[in-house]
């Protein structure tokens, strides 16, 4: 079984066009959205949203396409009710748009067929999941059952260098064919971007997300960059055509400091892994 989010939701009619929020779930709120997930993984007693993303963002949109909320309904961990949400509907039909990111930005969510994330600074692009459905709030209470689905793809690098310099401050992401923006309808990426991401140097793993661009998969030309604190290159490689699939990771593993910095001659297999990652594509360089 793969792991889902469910959204829960609890409606009733109240007189008021807009929404507001109640976060003690008290008063006239009449509509409870829960975020909670299933594993496979018997080993784990609980699985909380937490484990996959650290800040939820909700927008919803009436009939018209209109913004019911004045603005983006954020939580983030730090949250004690963090992944449930409490607020009133009037009776009606309406959109939910939800996203769940670990940006330190919010996405913003300007249509149920539009989220955008403002990369500066560095700023990486993560592990991205999303809702977007319909519901219709009647006189009576309701419950609504809602998945959150990944929208992003994963390329990762592992380092097989027996030694790394100390020298090396940070690993720089450089990368264009995906997008940072997404449909949240058809969960693919609405713009060609390019997208620069620094990462802290430690350890020997090292990845970035991105949405393929107008296709479930799509192709990236990725530079990895080692970089001194002052900035200076110590190191950089640069691989074109990486196959990335949403909802799959593929990883790229051989020794980045030494050997040839051209192209790489790619040869690789690719297989199920556990979690709710649909699969898996490894590379050696």
């Amino acid at each position: 079984m793969k792991k889902t989010f469910l959204l829960f939701a609890v409606l009733a009619i109240v007189s008021c066009e807009k929404a507001h929020f109640d976060e003690q779930a008290q008063g006239q709120s009449n509509v409870t959205l829960s975020f909670s997930t299933s594993d496979r993984d018997i080993t784990r007693a609980t699985v909380s949203i937490g484990d996959y993303f650290t800040k939820l963002n909700v927008q919803i949109f009436n009939a018209d396409g209109e913004k019911v909320l004045d603005k983006v309904k954020t939580q983030t961990t730090d949250d004690e009710q963090f992944g449930q949400i409490n607020l009133s509907l009037a009776e009606g039909t309406y959109t939910i748009v939800a996203v769940g990111h670990s940006s330190i930005k919010s996405a913003t969510i300007k249509s149920t067929e539009m989220v955008q994330f403002t990369a500066s600074n560095g700023e990486k692009l993560t592990d991205t999941f999303c809702y977007n459905g319909t519901i219709t709030v009647g006189a009576a209470p309701e419950q609504h059952d809602l998945v959150m689905n990944r929208v992003s793809a994963m390329f990762r690098v592992i380092l097989t260098d027996e030694s790394i310099s100390t020298q090396v401050a940070k690993m720089k992401f450089d990368y264009t064919g995906g997008s940072a923006n997404f449909n949240p309808r058809t969960f693919e990426g609405t713009t060609k971007s390019t997208q620069a991401e620094n990462r802290t140097a430690g350890g020997n793993t090292y990845s970035c997300y991105t949405f393929p661009y107008m296709a479930t998969s799509g192709t990236l030309k990725v530079t990895l960059s080692a970089l001194a604190a002052d900035g200076t290159v110590i190191r950089s490689r640069t691989w074109t055509d990486v196959p990335v699939t949403r909802n799959k990771i593929t990883t790229y593993r051989g020794q980045f400091f030494t050997g040839d910095e051209g192209e790489i001659t790619q040869s690789g297999f690719g297989f199920t892994v556990n979690g709710e990652w649909e699969g898996e594509v490894n590379y050696n360089f």
